[in-house]
């Protein structure tokens, strides 16, 4: 099958999950036999060998269009360069040139195919997130491909009609403003989206394209994520955890972690931090340790700095960027991630956690509900702890009957998730789904049947 690739991230152009996702996606596709080609801004970048140029009327401009090329693991990218393509901000500058630049990147992307249809008409054109929306439309409108639109995470914004009337989509936009989401889901044939419980906990947008939307659950890549490249992959584990935090100024004790960004609306960073505050007044939090990494949000920030202050010997707070090896032996040596989001799509953390032994506390919500097995619900298939999102209350809890598991316990969730990560969630199985939603031979998601 020939599958055409469109997304505004591809490795090494990364902002967060999402460009790993579609280049998984793109070399599963191909290591399963079929032909893969990808369409993605360049960025500035200037990845490849220039192979083709145009120009592009965009916003009254005459845009000078650069296409390069390389091949990354099998899969031919193609890059797009020039005018905002090129701006370095890969979503920006600015909401206006951010939108800009998805015209652009729409328009250029038909350039593109006009050189290549001779020698490669795609089967089915993969577009991820509403970035591609203009992408998606225009190829849909002038090469009748068949198309499956993915969304990672909904945006739920709103954009003015006259982009649409920019890409040459007027078609498109009935009214002053359009949700691009819901403008790709009804252009695609089929839509998806990376978890079973995110669909249905978001059914008030997927419900709009009944009868074509389904999940496919990402995929986590345990050949990184493993024990056995791991510094101190020779040490036992309370050694390993012991030097971890020994580097962060702290003593030993039982080792919880968080990742992720300080925002707001997704990470629950702050239900962390009240946990935390919470727990300073339990005899138990004598014993446990949280190295609590991210950036974001600086009112959060100042928060995380003043919870670390007022419990130095217990909270260590890290806000710069650490390297994929980094966390890498962190997973591997803590004993706990805690992962409190209030919604999470699909989410790599627990997975992450999982591969490596360190035993995930998750909120119950989208992709993390369905990939940690609750040990109240399963003791013996059990990876981790599920907790309501938003409750510091429960939060703690859980951290503390975590602290309290025996060996044994903490031994049989520990395998189980390395065992989960490594044979239900790989992402030879997402791309063995995605190829059946590819051919119209795939399961849907049917409120009748819940």
């Amino acid at each position: 099958m020939k599958v055409l690739i469109v997304g505004f991230e591809y490795l090494p152009v990364k902002v967060g999950g999402l460009a790993e996702a579609i280049t998984s996606i793109a070399e599963g596709l191909k290591k399963l036999g079929n032909d893969v080609v990808v369409f993605t801004p360049d960025h500035g970048r200037e990845l490849g060998e220039v192979v083709d140029s145009f120009r592009v009327s965009a916003f009254g401009e005459s845009v000078p269009v650069t296409v390069r090329k390389r091949e990354e693991n099998g899969v031919t990218v193609y890059s797009l360069g020039g005018g905002l393509l090129s701006e370095p901000d890969v979503y920006g500058p600015g909401w206006d040139g951010l939108l800009r630049k998805t015209v652009l990147f729409g328009k250029a992307s038909v350039g593109l195919m006009n050189g290549l249809i001779g020698e490669f008409k795609p089967d089915v054109v993969h577009a991820h997130d509403w970035h591609t929306v203009f992408a998606l439309g225009l190829l849909k409108k002038y090469f009748g491909m068949r198309s499956v639109f993915t969304v990672h995470r909904l945006n739920k914004a709103r954009i003015p009609a006259g982009y649409f009337q920019e890409a040459n989509l007027g078609e498109l936009a009935p009214y002053p403003e359009i949700d691009p989401e819901h403008t790709a889901g009804y252009v695609a044939d089929a839509v998806t989206t990376v978890s079973r419980s995110y669909l249905w906990e978001e059914w008030d947008f997927f419900g709009n394209f009944d009868g074509k939307v389904t999940h496919v659950f990402n995929g986590i890549d345990c050949s990184f994520w493993n024990e056995e490249l791991m510094e101190t992959k020779d040490l036992p584990r309370e050694e390993r955890r012991r030097l971890v935090l020994k580097r962060f100024g702290l003593s030993d004790g039982k080792a919880f972690m968080f990742i992720g960004r300080f925002d707001r609306a997704q990470k629950g960073v702050d239900t962390l931090l009240r946990a935390i505050e919470i727990l300073s007044s339990d005899p138990a939090f004598k014993g446990m340790r949280f190295i609590v990494i991210g950036k974001g949000d600086p009112e959060l920030e100042r928060w995380a700095r003043a919870v670390e202050n007022r419990f130095p010997e217990n909270v260590r707070v890290i806000t710069e960027l650490l390297s994929r090896e980094t966390v890498r032996e962190l997973y591997g040596s803590v004993d706990f991630v805690v992962i409190p989001s209030y919604f999470e799509p699909f989410g790599l953390v627990q997975l992450e956690a999982m591969c490596l032994g360190a035993v995930p506390i998750g909120s119950s919500v989208g992709g993390i509900k369905d990939t940690i097995v609750d040990l109240n619900s399963n003791p013996e298939g059990a990876t981790g702890l599920l907790v309501p999102p938003r409750d510091a209350f429960a939060l703690a809890e859980a951290m503390i009957r975590a602290m309290e598991l025996d060996d044994g316990t903490l031994e049989r969730l520990r395998r189980n998730g390395k065992k989960r990560g490594r044979e239900d969630f790989t992402w030879e199985n997402a791309c063995r789904r995605y190829v059946r939603v590819y051919e119209g031979t795939v399961d849907k998601a049917v409120p009748f049947l819940r």
